[in-house]
């Protein structure tokens, strides 16, 4: 029975692993680490909701964020969330920039 189960998780593991291979979730994740604001999750959440999703656990956006899990609902949101902290930024360098 044993055999059974290690065969079956081993199938879960490589699926994984194929999903993180995808070029637009790794651009997604370098995205991410340069721009995702450290206060992400509350944002994260609000971004969700005002799309009329169920709003997740903190925990498992964490889990998005570090790769523990894979959904592409919560990834949409965290790129969406450092989209608009990079703009915040720029903008923030346009108005104080002394010209």
């Amino acid at each position: 029975m044993s055999l059974i189960i290690s065969k079956y998780m081993s199938k879960l593991i490589n699926n994984s692993d194929f999903k993180e291979d995808n070029s637009h979730n790794k651009k997604a994740y370098e995205f991410i680490a340069k721009h995702l604001p450290v206060t992400y999750v509350d944002l994260t959440i609000a971004c969700i909701v005002q799309k009329g999703q169920t709003p997740p656990s903190k925990a498992l956006i964490r889990n998005v964020r570090n790769k523990t899990i894979f959904r592409n609902d919560i990834l949409l949101a965290l790129v969406e969330v450092a989209y608009e902290n990079k703009q915040a930024i720029e903008k923030i360098k346009l108005l104080t920039s002394e010209t």
